[in-house]
């Protein structure tokens, strides 16, 4: 192993010495790893050259397999998995070595070159298809994975034209969920039923449909809907996830005038394969997901259920804090954190005694404790889920104050995580403007004198402006008779 700190260094070495295989980084000082490839090419084209980068996009694995890269990895990686590609890289290099050495013998030359340009376009094809395809398994949403799919089946296949159609829920027809070439009216348009017209034929079948020029007859169907079919060529193939076939892809329009070959449809159909198994994996987590969701909010109806006082608190607390999140200019990501762990935020009291939640009187100092205790045990409950560092904040650190006075950690100021402060002025407004156990509620006007009052000791000062805002907006809903001044001039609330 010959190690180089920079693409320059590199291409000193590549120089003056005999080198099998590179790999290198994408970022470096001077000249990126793309640039290098190039390098690379121009002084032994047969050296293969993979990529590695902690910034991975089909459109960099494009770009690098465009310029003669013969693999792509991101960032973290096994390294398994590298050996894999470096033992396949190299493979690759010794067939190609022989290659050479056949053309020079001149009765062989003109045989060798065609077999040589078949492997090289099987290679290429493989290699391009398996790295690109690999990026998927980095995908969580799926309309990227069906957008991935459409880009990457182009890209391997030079098709113009490429539309994914997903079936119904009734599983009747087909309607196009992403595409590549084709205009919008089209897509809008475009409606198949299953079992009529090609699309609707294969997603019946399950079986697909290539059509070139020597095919004896064009199916009469895709005259139908020429926009998707209005080729020589095209190739409609199904998308199965598990045993059922939950749409179709098509591909026509080749950009170099040519047939979809065999080859085509074999890459393309492994891309099918690989994206099935992701939404498969995907719907399977997200099912996972939503009965853990569903288990959860019982548990949380189940908690306010034992103190009628407290019945829909978690769900106020929640939209009093994404409104003062909104005006904070918290962004879409936060919120979203914050209306998952909000509704979660008390759900540690499912571990207190009820005597204790819905007591009439005054708590004990033993009492107290055990209520101090419920973030601290919400937190053991949700820790299976999985949550951000941030959500987890959230249902650990709302009852931390901005003097550091609060619990259970006794952090101060900017200590707690912001959306924790935010949580934690929605929570105190909450229950000190509904009725409880121990005590009739507050009204908005004592209320809010309550918040500024707490103003920079127990509530964080810019939070507490904010929710004034919002109230004397009218996002929060305060009676007519409330005269709410904010603390600071709007223009500073803001």
């Amino acid at each position: 192993v010959v190690e180089a700190e920079s693409a320059e260094q590199a291409i000193g070495v590549l120089k003056e010495q005999s080198i099998d295989l590179v790999l290198t980084d994408m970022q470096m000082p001077g000249q990126t790893g793309l640039d290098l490839i190039g390098e690379v090419r121009s002084i032994d084209d047969s050296i293969p050259v993979i990529l590695i980068t902690g910034f991975a996009s089909v459109d960099t694995a494009v770009d690098a397999m465009k310029r003669g890269a013969v693999d792509f990895i991101a960032k973290p990686f096994e390294f398994h998995n590298v050996q894999h590609l470096i033992r396949k890289a190299l493979q690759e290099r010794c067939l190609r070595q022989e290659n050479r050495r056949l053309q020079a013998d001149v009765n062989n030359a003109a045989v060798i070159e065609k077999l040589n340009r078949e492997l090289n376009s099987r290679l290429g094809e493989l290699t391009r298809l398996y790295t690109i395809s690999e990026t998927m398994t980095q995908i969580m949403d799926t309309d990227e994975i069906f957008e991935q799919m459409v880009n990457v089946a182009a890209e391997v296949t030079g098709a113009r034209r490429v539309s994914l159609m997903m079936l119904d829920r009734g599983r009747r027809s087909l309607r196009i969920r992403a595409a590549k070439g084709i205009p919008a009216d089209v897509i809008e348009r475009t409606k198949i039923m299953v079992g009529e017209a090609i699309a609707g034929g294969v997603a019946m079948k399950g079986l697909p449909v290539r059509v070139t020029r020597a095919t004896p007859e064009l199916p009469t169907e895709s005259r139908n809907h020429p926009d998707i079919y209005n080729s020589s060529s095209w190739i409609c193939l199904p998308l199965f996830i598990g045993d059922q076939t939950y749409g179709v892809l098509n591909l026509t329009d080749k950009a170099d005038n040519t047939d979809f070959d065999e080859q085509d449809q074999q890459i393309v159909q492994i891309l099918l394969e690989k994206a099935g198994t992701k939404l498969e994996n995907q719907a399977l987590y997200e099912g996972i997901y939503a009965n853990m969701i569903d288990s959860l909010n019982a548990l949380v109806t189940t908690i306010e259920a034992k103190d009628v006082y407290t019945r829909e608190h978690s769900s106020r607390v929640t939209e009093y804090a994404l409104t003062i999140g909104r005006i904070l200019g918290v962004d879409d990501a936060e919120l979203e954190m914050m209306e998952f762990a909000g509704i979660l935020h008390d759900i540690g009291k499912i571990g207190v005694h009820d005597e204790i939640l819905t007591k009439s009187g005054r708590l004990t100092d033993a009492e107290y404790e055990a209520i101090k205790e419920h973030p601290l045990i919400g937190e053991r409950i949700v820790a299976p889920l999985g949550l951000t560092a941030v959500e987890s904040a959230i249902v650990r650190s709302h009852h931390e104050r901005y003097d550091g006075r609060g619990y259970p950690d006794g952090l101060k100021a900017e200590q707690t995580p912001f959306l924790a402060r935010i949580v934690s002025v929605a929570d105190a407004f909450d229950a000190m403007t509904t009725t409880r156990s121990y005590r009739k509620a507050l009204s908005m006007e004592t209320a809010i004198e309550e918040l500024r009052r707490n103003r920079g000791t127990q509530f964080d000062p810019k939070v507490v402006d904010a929710m004034l805002l919002a109230i004397e907006r009218g996002e929060i809903v305060v009676p007519e008779s409330a005269t709410i001044e904010p603390a600071l001039p709007i223009e500073e609330a803001i």
